[in-house]
């Protein structure tokens, strides 16, 4: 079943063929990407395909929505879920004390969001990320939605608190990828 979504501003759903310029532009402006528009037109059908593939393996809904507004019908950004592995040991927080370092990962659903620089600071990203995670709670009722992130991305960070998510930061430099998580426990 296609996924749309509506908030108070915003609609959430399927990428389709015409959105090729605006994922684009949101892949270049937004994700700092530098590959051709052809690669974006290759990665539109996968995800195009990608929807009804997850839905006939009954499998989490995986992959990027994009975020359209209301008013103008315009997209403006993606929001989505990725399996996320996470190293819980190298968090403080995951250890008794005096528990050796473990880099031993788990699975778990992470979100993202992305909004093109123009939108920015009008709380699209919280608003299309809490939406998309009301979904997703109720949906597959996980446990918990992490959201990971680069030290310096404190506006990632900031939307991650909006959301209610703990932030926690990896105090050391192993796993390279593995920076800071917010975690949002399904209270549900």
């Amino acid at each position: 079943m296609p996924i749309t979504l509506h908030t108070q501003r915003l609609t959430i759903r399927e990428y389709d063929e015409g959105d090729l310029q605006a994922r684009h532009q949101l892949y270049v402006e937004a994700f700092g990407g530098t590959n051709p528009i052809e690669a974006t037109e290759a990665w539109l059908a996968w995800t195009i395909l990608n929807y009804r593939a997850l839905a006939r393996l009954h499998q989490p809904p995986y992959g990027d929505y994009a975020v359209v507004l209301k008013e103008s019908g315009e997209v403006i950004g993606s929001v989505g879920l990725v399996p996320s592995v996470v190293p819980w040991g190298v968090l403080p927080a995951f250890r008794i004390p005096d528990e050796p370092i473990s880099y031993q990962v788990s699975a778990e659903f992470g979100l993202f969001w992305g909004i093109l620089p123009a939108y920015q600071g009008n709380g699209y990203a919280t608003e299309a990320a809490r939406g998309f995670i009301q979904h997703i709670f109720s949906l597959l009722n996980p446990r918990r939605i992490v959201a990971t992130t680069e030290r310096d991305n404190l506006a990632s960070q900031a939307v991650m608190k909006k959301l209610g998510m703990t932030i926690l930061t990896n105090p050391g430099d192993k796993p390279f990828w593995f920076e800071v998580v917010g975690v949002l426990e399904n209270r549900g």
